[in-house]
């Protein structure tokens, strides 16, 4: 009998500590709730809609941006933008060797940044449509960030000189993946965009040779270093985009 005590509060014991740490797991979710509330909207000349500009806090919480506030962060030009390199890209200097052991490899020297700016706009939602009398609606958001270069910059070499040249942790891709509640007004219908954001360094890009010195100099090339959140996460700028 004192042994099947024994077991049943051995087991009761196990039952309420796995209910702590499930408790405790679902305590630490992140609850994002966006309101399209009367205050936050203005109208968006390049996109010829009604906006709402937001950021998430560390803690999940929104913080609601004005049209000044988005305007007031660099753009990248999106035909730069067009020279976007993938994690593949990613290779140690691949330095050239020929005969009688001569060598090139190439240095990156800092001269300005990093920079702050935001990418061009990315569709990362489904269409959203109001239910009947308004409501929330969850959402999965999801996009990955990659890293790229000017568009003088082009072997692996070059990109890879520039990564460990620049003086920020270089990060060449992340993804941001979030399940939002929108609550929409009645009749409200639209998508999120996002506009990731990158550390932007300048510098000259010079080829050295182990006979030569320097080279050549490609100057004022740049890199754009994906920006994180303190949670790791692809940092931006998401839109609610009314249609």
């Amino acid at each position: 009998m004192k042994k099947f005590l024994s077991l049943i509060l051995s087991c009761a014991m196990i039952f309420s500590a796995s209910a702590t740490v499930f408790a405790s797991e679902v305590t630490n979710e992140k609850d994002i709730t966006v309101n399209l509330e009367d205050g936050h909207s203005y109208y968006d000349d390049k996109l010829n809609t009604n906006v709402i500009a937001f950021t998430i806090n560390s803690d999940g919480s929104v913080n609601y941006l004005t049209e000044e506030e988005v305007n007031s962060i660099p753009s990248i030009n999106e035909a730069e933008e067009l020279t976007e390199s993938t994690p593949s890209d990613i290779v140690q200097n691949d330095s050239k060797i020929v005969t009688r052991g001569y060598r090139e490899w190439y240095e990156f020297d800092q001269t300005g940044g990093p920079y702050h700016y935001k990418g061009s706009l990315k569709k990362v939602s489904a269409d959203l449509e109001a239910p009947a009398g308004g409501g929330g609606i969850d959402e999965e958001v999801s996009y990955t960030s990659s890293h790229f270069f000017s568009a003088s910059v082009t072997t692996n070499a070059e990109k890879s000189a520039i990564q460990a040249g620049a003086s920020i942790g270089w990060e060449s891709s992340a993804t941001s993946s979030t399940t939002y509640r929108v609550n929409l007004l009645p009749g409200q219908t639209g998508y999120i965009g996002f506009y990731p954001y990158y550390n932007r360094v300048v510098g000259d890009l010079e080829l050295h040779s182990n006979w030569d010195g320097i080279i050549s100099t490609k100057t004022g090339v740049s890199g754009y270093s994906v920006k994180l959140t303190d949670d790791g996460e692809a940092d931006g700028l998401y839109k609610f985009i009314e249609t």
